[in-house]
């Protein structure tokens, strides 16, 4: 069961108990999947095209019919009722504003739909709250991407939706104008305090939005959790992957040591805490060993004497390498991963790292990460088997 919980009021709270989609063709695009959104959360569902997030985020708005399972909002069934009768509002991709009206009407439309006369402080109100205050009568064209965008968050709230949702809504942005968006709705979603439920293919857009982060694979739920704690702490391959980089080393448990494993890898040691392996431990087990470019150092062979005891240490030689300003990224041969990947940071960067030096990696063994390598094994040849 994937479920979040953190909240005692749940009158705002988005719950999916057993929720799935099958369509007639046989093809399961959502596995029966429990999920609890709390009140006033910031929510993403992440993953690739194709992984269940928008088919789900539709059965919430009430747009797709779920093969079983209720969707609740707050303590109301919603299930059987039809979109226009749930206390949802969505923002498309497309957003989908009246081009012949101005910002002004295209907000006020759904309170003047609803027979509400005095309308003016309310979208007021509104286009204060989007800092759209001074485009007010303009038409959606003399507008660039991120103000439409604005508007039709605004059209949104306007309405006093319990929950907001969000369906890819920057992918038609530059990527300047999407990182601004990015705070732009977490600064809206803080100051109106409803509940956001976003859909997004963007790992770097869901970090920086979202409170909580579900990573979709295949219709399922792969994993839950605040964005440092997906990022930190992956359960899976895919996960590791889909959120960032990871260097995988297959290891083989040695012994214990306290709160520590020990591992064999290519005729060294490595140390893994093991509180972060979410692999068995018994002795002789295989663990798949993970950890992230930026977390490793890189020093030439011959300085290798100066690398501070107790880091997780491999050897190897560089076989590439990048400039992109910030930081330089070197991929390096070596015998426990063929093509390893390091980030460092552009600060005194040493001259005699280039292609065919031989290095040391290294690395705080708390920054380590395990996983069931077998699992991860299983899962790959039937994501395969899927395709």
């Amino acid at each position: 069961m994937t479920t979040v919980t953190n909240k005692t009021d749940n009158t705002g709270d988005v719950r999916l108990s057993g929720i799935s989609k099958t369509y007639d063709n046989g093809f399961t695009a959502v596995h029966p999947l429990d999920l609890t959104v709390p009140q006033g959360s910031f929510f993403a569902l992440l993953g690739a095209s194709g992984c269940g997030k928008t088919t789900t985020l539709r059965m919430i708005a009430g747009l797709e019919e779920p093969s079983s399972g209720t969707v609740h909002l707050g303590e109301q069934n919603v299930t059987a009722l039809p979109p226009y009768k749930r206390p949802v509002n969505t923002v498309f991709q497309s957003y989908a504003l009246f081009p012949h009206l101005d910002i002004f009407e295209n907000v006020a439309f759904g309170l003047r739909r609803r027979g509400i006369k005095s309308v003016k402080k309310q979208v007021e109100d509104m286009l204060d709250l989007v800092q759209l205050g001074e485009q007010a009568r303009k038409k959606p064209h003399q507008l660039s991407g991120g103000q439409q965008q604005r508007v039709a968050v605004a059209r949104a709230l306007i309405n006093h939706p319990k929950v907001l949702l969000l369906d890819e809504p920057l992918g038609a942005l530059d990527l300047k104008l999407r990182r601004q968006m990015q705070l732009e709705l977490k600064r809206i979603q803080t100051e109106v305090g409803i509940t956001f439920v976003h859909v997004t293919h963007d790992q770097e857009e869901a970090m920086t939005m979202a409170d909580t982060v579900a990573v979709m694979n295949a219709g399922r739920v792969e994993q839950l959790g605040s964005p440092a704690d997906l990022y930190e702490n992956p359960r899976t391959t895919f996960v590791a992957n889909f959120l960032g980089t990871s260097n995988f080393i297959e290891a083989e448990v040695d012994t214990k040591n306290g709160d520590d494993i020990v591992l064999k890898a290519g005729g060294g040691k490595l140390v893994l805490p093991e509180a972060r392996c979410s692999a068995p431990t018994a002795t002789g087990g295989k663990v798949l060993v993970g950890v992230r470019p930026e977390k490793i150092s890189l020093t030439h062979a011959d300085d290798a004497g100066d690398i501070p005891e107790g880091r997780n240490r491999i050897t190897g030689r560089i076989a590439d390498s990048s400039f992109i300003g910030v930081s330089t990224q070197y991929v390096v041969d070596s015998p426990v991963c063929p093509e390893f990947e390091v980030y460092a940071q552009n600060i005194d960067r040493d001259a005699r790292l280039v292609p065919g030096t031989e290095v040391v990696l290294h690395w705080n063994p708390a920054h380590t990460f395990g996983l069931d390598a077998a699992q991860d094994i299983d899962a790959g040849i039937q994501e395969e088997a899927a395709v």
